[in-house]
This record gives C-alpha cells, structure tokens and sequence, in this order.
C-alpha cells in the first residue's frame, strides 16, 4: 500500500487517465474508495539493494523510479491491500508496466488541464485588471489568445468512436504530435478473431500478415487481399494505416465552416451526394444543381437505412454507404477545417464490401459537405 502522498491533481490525472476503472480488477472505481498503488512496491525506496536485484530479474531500466507516472496505477482499496508489498512476477510485471508506459502521455496531459481549469478564476479576473487599466491592449490579448488555442491544439485529444483492437487491447485514444510507430509491430484483431490476414500477389504467391509493418511491407512487394473476406478484412490494417497517415497531416485550421454552428455528418442537408458510391455516375447532374442529399432522400433518390455503429447509413444504386466521424483537423494545408471519416460501402445483394477513410471538406458557408 502506498505511503508516499500524491496532491490531488496527480490522484485525479491518474484516475481519470484509466477511465474511472481499478487497474487490477477493471471495476468501476469511486474517487472515495481510489488508492494510487505502486506496481513495484515503494518499499524498495529503502531497500537499495533488492531494489537492484528486482531490476536485474525483471530486466528493466537502471533509472527506474519507484514514484514515476508509469509504476502508478488507480485501485480499489480492497484491491490494494490484497496486493500489500507483494512483487508480480517477472512476465506479469512487464506486462502491467507495458500498458502503463503508454498511460503516461494521457496522465501529464490530464494534469495540464486540471492545473489549467484550477487557475483560470484567478487568471480571467487579472485579465479584466489589466484590460480595463489600459495595462494591456486588445491586439495583446489577440496574439495571446492565439499562442493558447496553438498550444491546445498541440495537446489536442483524438477519441475514436470505434478504436484500433489489438490482440490483447484496444486502442481509442491517441494525441497530436505523438510517435505511434510501436504500435505497428502490435498484432491487430482481424474479423472473426483470425490471427493473421491471407495476401497474394499476381504470381500467385501467398503470404500472411498480422501487423501493420507487416502490413506495408507486404503490400509494397504487391501482395494484396484476394477473396471477399479478405478484402473485407483488410480494412483493419488500412483503417490503422490511414488514420495515422491522417494524425501526421492534421494542422490546426485558420477557419472553419462545420464547427460554427456545428454540423454532424447525419444533418444530411449539409451534404453533397458526391460521398456516395455512383458506379454509373447516376448523382453528377445532381451533384453539378447543387443538390444535398436531404433533398435525394426527400424525392426518394437515396434511402436511409439503419446505420449499426456507424453515424449515418446510406443506400444508392444497389449499395449501402456508412459513415462516421473520427475527428476534425485541416488535413490538405489550405486553412480550412475538414472532417476525417471512416467508412464501409456493402452492396445491398450480395456479399462484396470494403471499408474505407475519407476527406469530407466544406469550402465556404455556401458549399455542402463533399468528398475531398
């Protein structure tokens, strides 16, 4: 049980860092009943020597700390002090340390925020002082307010309404600015739990790829998925690909024409049918009239159907088009505010179907949502 005093800023980061869930049971935790644990045991802060010899088995840095954001984790009292001083296993150690490593990131930026929002009734009123005294000017406060939304935006929290399964976890949260490359050698959950994906190439070769490296080398020799379910599979890996391509591009938009007044990409008055699969190019004189999709599900040109876990789902010409947002940045540099989607189209008879990402992009007040 830990002795060592956390303030309750680092308690709260931690807390909310795991979701409100005791590390070792994954049971909703209350703030009342939260201890902040040691994975390894903070006795060895008085115990040099052990503590030399636990790194040694369990083969982990020389400067491990002991009170660092990484060896701390949420947990039920009752939790805490079945565990007591006890030290895991060498494998069951790494495995605990390997998903809080990742915590850390997500905990300091939790911590940003708190002393953020901590601050800001004293901040705000110092701001009218020196407003209304002339101390500093409105241009002043302009260039300021710009440096903080830069300064948020480079902290900015991506949550996916769907997030990336691995194997052994899922991941839902990612931030700006951040190395993701460790993941890629991580196993992905392919449809129906299979453990590795069939890829061919036009001599007929086969290999088998479970990671996204994997993934990308493959497909640069020119292997490619094959048969219905694998290219329905497939999506898995270009999904994961795509979005970080998309993490990589995103840039702080200078305007935005879907954040004010906000618009979902299910207010469907807002969009062009150009996010529609048109084998047959059927919705062009449409698309050139400037026609939204409201007004095709109005005449009875585009159905509506029930979208699953996706936002929005939409039938046109024998297929069915999903979409649902996963987060807003300006992805092609020219200032303006675009949406990142991921979507599926799957045709309505049959069993043919893909995911897929897409660009939705809105250029001005008077332009619908279209597809980049």
């Amino acid at each position: 049980m830990s002795k060592t005093t956390f303030d309750i800023i680092t308690r709260t980061a931690i807390w909310s860092a795991y979701k409100n869930i005791c590390f070792y049971c994954s049971q909703p935790l209350d703030w009342g009943d939260l201890h902040i644990d040691h994975i390894i045991p903070e006795s060895f802060l008085k115990k040099e020597k052990e503590f030399e010899k636990i790194k040694q088995e369990i083969e982990i840095d020389a400067d491990f700390n002991l009170n660092e954001l990484y060896n701390l984790v949420p947990s039920h009292s009752k939790c805490n002090h079945r565990k007591n001083e006890s030290v895991f296993s060498k494998s069951t150690t790494l495995f605990y340390l390997s998903i809080t490593y990742k915590k850390v990131t997500q905990i300091n930026l939790e911590i940003e925020k708190l002393k953020r929002n901590k601050n800001k009734g004293l901040i705000l009123s110092k701001l009218q002082s020196a407003l209304s005294t002339n101390t500093i000017d409105a241009k002043d406060l302009k260039k300021i307010l710009i440096e903080i939304e830069k300064n948020n935006w480079n902290i900015k929290e991506i949550k996916l309404p769907i997030g990336v399964e691995f194997i052994d976890e899922i991941y839902d949260t990612f931030y700006l600015n951040t190395d993701f490359s460790k993941l890629f050698d991580n196993k992905l959950l392919i449809h129906n739990d299979e453990e590795s994906l069939e890829l061919v190439n036009d001599e007929n070769k086969k290999i088998n790829v479970s990671t996204l490296n994997e993934w990308k080398k493959a497909t640069k020799e020119g292997y490619y998925p094959l048969t219905t379910y694998a290219i329905k599979s497939s999506s898995t890996f270009t999904f994961f690909e795509e979005f970080i391509e998309a993490l990589e591009k995103a840039k702080m938009p200078k305007v935005s024409f879907i954040n004010d007044p906000w618009i979902e990409i299910d207010m469907l008055d807002y969009l062009s049918p150009n996010i529609l699969l048109d084998i047959e190019g059927e919705l062009t004189v449409h698309i050139e009239n400037g026609l939204s999709i409201g007004d095709l599900v109005k005449q009875g040109i585009v159905k509506i159907n029930s979208p699953y876990i996706y936002k929005i789902c939409l039938e046109f010409g024998g297929f069915e088009t999903s979409l649902i947002e996963q987060f807003r940045a300006d992805f092609n540099d020219d200032g303006i505010e675009d949406i990142f989607v991921r979507g599926w189209t799957r045709a309505i008879e049959g069993t043919m179907g893909f995911g897929f990402t897409t660009i939705l992009k809105k250029l001005s007040e008077k332009h619908l949502i279209e597809k980049e």
